[in-house]
C-alpha cells in the first residue's frame, strides 16, 4: 500500500460513525478490573511465598548454625578413647560419689526453692491481676 491508499483508508474509518455495541464498555470495565485484581492478588501471593522462602532458609541457617555448635563444641575422638577407672580404691570412689551426689543435691534444692519462691510471686501477681480485671 502507498501512503495515499492509508490516507483514504484513515479518511474513510474517520467519517463512518463509530458507535460501540450495548454493555460493551462496562464489560471492558469489568475485565480490565478482574485482570487488575488478578495481578494484586499474584504479587501478593508471591510477596507471600517470598517472606516464606526467607523463613525457612532461616530457619535451616540457625539449624545449621546449632549443628556445627554441638558438634564442633564435642571432640569427635571421644568415643574412641577408653576410659579408665580414676580411683583403685573402692572405699576412696564410694566417698567421691557419696560428695558429688550431695553437692548436686544441695544445687537441685536451691533451684526448687528458687523455682518456689519464683513461683509464688507469679501467683501473687495473678491474683493481683485477676483482681483488678474482675473489678
Amino acid at each position: 500500500m502507498n501512503d495515499k491508499q492509508i490516507d483514504e483508508l484513515i479518511n474513510k474509518v474517520l467519517q463512518e460513525d463509530h458507535t460501540l455495541p450495548e454493555g460493551l464498555s462496562e464489560r471492558l470495565e469489568q475485565q480490565i478490573d478482574s485482570w487488575a485484581a488478578a495481578e494484586k492478588q499474584e504479587t501478593v501471593r508471591s510477596s507471600f511465598h517470598r517472606r516464606s522462602l526467607y523463613r525457612l532458609s532461616g530457619a535451616v541457617a540457625a539449624i545449621l548454625l546449632l549443628c556445627v555448635g554441638i558438634f564442633g563444641l564435642t571432640d569427635l575422638n571421644t568415643g574412641k578413647q577408653q576410659l579408665a577407672d580414676t580411683y583403685t580404691n573402692p572405699q576412696e570412689a564410694a566417698i567421691a560419689a557419696q560428695k558429688a551426689l550431695a553437692f548436686m543435691s544441695s544445687n537441685l534444692n536451691k533451684g526448687i526453692d528458687q523455682i518456689n519462691d519464683a513461683q509464688q510471686e507469679i501467683n501473687k501477681v495473678n491474683r493481683i491481676l485477676n483482681k483488678h480485671l474482675n473489678d
